[in-house]
């Protein structure tokens, strides 16, 4: 593809969808949708070209080389809205990726089993442990109608400042008529405030899984949602409700459950995280059980489908069986939303979601079968390392195009949310060469530029001397900014183009952060020759932000503005010298 046809594939911002059957099969962290990846690899290579991923995530790379066979009507509709004409067909791809997790993903998406074979696999799984705990999720209804629970909303538990008096904090701040969050409560006693003034009640339990004893806030059943023969139902929890979960945290679990301690580190708080010292406490008793039965059965299964199906237990492990799980508010609904965990955290809030692991896992089948249809048979080799990219087992120059998003400094630490699931697998990411800013690894802004430019040393030696590299990257610090561009310079990487991943839909920090700050810069890479020029009179990052405030834009452009100045600094050779927040104070923005 010409030069001039290359730039257009950067001119403008290009969407990262959030839906669709690859997207919606695995809610692992990703930045950028596989059909977006796949039009970069297409436009940039020739089919039977190697593309290579050194920090390999979520797959998405690798399943972007194999879908360039089979292109998908979003994909070809990308390429004619961006006037390219991309030569389809099957990639080859090489990822590397240090988590358990993330390569778990690859393999058996880039391999993906026959989607019939599948379906009938998951559906057995789903089926056999419901008949093991029949009764796990019996709950009867307002009328007294035997019934299943689809969720439970939990509550902590309070305490008046004043007399002592106990209560649930759902209690304290849930009204209805309009559902809303109040912000004062009145005790029996008078005392009238904040509920979020009333301390925690902490109790010391038993835990007959270990055998210790642990001190954690206490918590009860509060709202029960429900489906009976009559249809869907929802009440006040009754006592009835809460022994149903001692039952389960009586009953011995299945061999091969894992009763094994958490690896806590920068995401841990003393707060609502007490007593949450091994994984199981991340669950209620009755979720554990329900996946720990669902984890023993998928040994039963044809060994061609055991990784699979792994996935797809642990697909909705993370993001919807644990304690993490939350209600949120929506303008005008009559009753809570209940959501998955908030991304790129481990909150517990105070009103955490139970969900039918059962349920829930058996609707998912659907979504994967979708996305195997997709994916089941191409031609095209995967490749899928375990492992550090700062020794590749490449030959040198013989990667025809690299495309990868590195980790964001300490923006979220993968490995420390990655082992939800990965203890799960019996074996959690090795830290020691994951690239990320990190007290409780010990890693500041030196380590993590280190370990970049290692990697990206690498990313040079195996680059054919005419290939590119496009890297997806954020950050609204200017320190983590100047530690990628001086890996870069000590790999001989040079920035040649820029655009913007526009998000439909930001990251959790990026929402809830101290800056407004969307659009992830994405970057065209090349080989640096290896005597460069000397330039004069090079402008500093100020005037360009001086220049870029004179530009009108709108309310969304506004987000993408720092992202945009760093594209401009970087293809201009201007150091990054400013964070967002003082670009956004010229702008008046702050």
């Amino acid at each position: 593809m010409s030069t001039d046809e290359l730039q257009a594939l950067y001119a403008s911002p290009l969407p990262a969808s959030r839906t669709g059957a690859l997207y919606n099969a695995f809610s692992y962290p990703t930045k950028i949708s596989a059909e977006s990846v796949a039009l970069f690899i297409a436009c940039h290579t020739e089919p039977g070209d190697h593309v290579l991923d050194v920090f390999g995530g979520s797959g998405t790379t690798g399943i972007a080389a194999l879908l360039c066979e089979r292109p998908t009507d979003r994909m070809v509709s990308m390429a004619g809205e961006r006037g390219l004409e991309p030569r389809w067909g099957a990639r080859n791809a090489t990822v590397y990726e240090l988590s358990e997790i993330g390569t778990l993903l690859s393999r058996v998406m880039t391999a993906a089993p026959e989607p019939e074979a599948f379906k009938a696999a998951a559906a057995r799984l789903v089926d056999a442990a419901s008949a093991l705990e029949p009764t796990l999720y019996d709950a009867a209804g307002p009328d007294g109608r035997d019934g299943t629970v689809r969720q439970i909303i939990w509550s902590d538990i309070v305490q008046c400042p004043r007399c002592g008096a106990e209560t649930t904090y759902a209690d304290t701040r849930v009204r209805y008529e309009p559902l809303r969050f109040d912000d004062t409560f009145s005790c029996v006693c008078g005392h009238t405030g904040s509920p979020d003034d009333w301390p925690r009640v902490l109790e010391d339990v038993v835990d007959p899984w270990t055998g210790e004893t642990n001190r954690r806030r206490r918590r009860m059943p509060w709202k029960v949602y429900g489906t009976s023969s009559t249809g869907n139902w929802s009440r006040r929890a009754t006592d009835e409700d809460g022994r149903v979960e001692d039952d389960a945290l009586a009953r011995g679990l299945p061999l091969g459950a894992p009763i094994v301690p958490l690896h806590w580190g920068d995401l841990h708080r003393n707060g609502y995280h007490q007593g949450m010292t091994h994984l199981h406490h991340l669950y209620t008793a009755r979720n554990f059980r329900a996946l720990a039965t669902l984890w023993q059965l998928i040994e039963r299964e044809p060994e061609e489908l055991r990784e699979a199906l792994k996935l797809l237990v642990l697909s909705y492990n993370a993001a919807h069986s644990t304690l993490m799980t939350r209600v949120v508010l929506k303008k005008n609904s009559k009753d809570f939303v209940v959501t998955g965990a908030q991304s790129g955290v481990m909150y517990v809030s105070g009103l955490p979601v139970e969900k039918n692991v059962f349920t829930g896992i058996r609707r998912k089948i659907k979504t994967f079968a979708a996305a195997f249809e997709l994916l089941h048979g191409l031609s095209g080799d995967a490749t899928i390392v375990t492992g550090s990219s700062a020794d590749l087992h490449l030959p040198n120059e013989s990667v025809d195009y690299v495309f990868t998003d590195p980790p964001f400094g300490g923006y979220i630490p993968y490995s420390e949310i990655n082992q939800v699931n990965e203890l799960w697998l019996g074996q959690t990411t090795k830290t020691e060469e994951e690239a990320i800013i990190s007290p409780s690894q010990g890693k500041g802004v030196g380590e993590y530029q280190a370990l970049l430019t290692s990697v990206f040393l690498e990313v040079a030696r195996v680059m054919k001397p005419d290939a590119d590299a496009t890297l997806v990257f954020h950050s609204s610090q200017a320190t983590v900014w100047q530690a990628l561009t001086a890996s870069l310079a000590d790999a001989g990487l040079a920035v040649t183009a820029a655009s913007i991943l526009d998000k439909t839909q930001a990251s959790f920090k990026q929402v809830n952060g101290h800056l407004a700050v969307s659009g992830d810069p994405l970057l065209r890479v090349k080989r640096r020759p290896r005597v460069a020029a000397v330039r004069q009179n090079v402008p500093t990052m100020s005037d360009l932000a001086m220049v870029e405030r004179s530009l009108p834009v709108t309310a969304r452009q506004q987000q993408h503005r720092y992202s945009e100045l760093i594209g401009m600094a970087l293809m201009s050779g201007v150091p990054i010298t400013m964070d967002a927040r003082a670009v956004y104070q010229i702008r008046g923005l702050d």
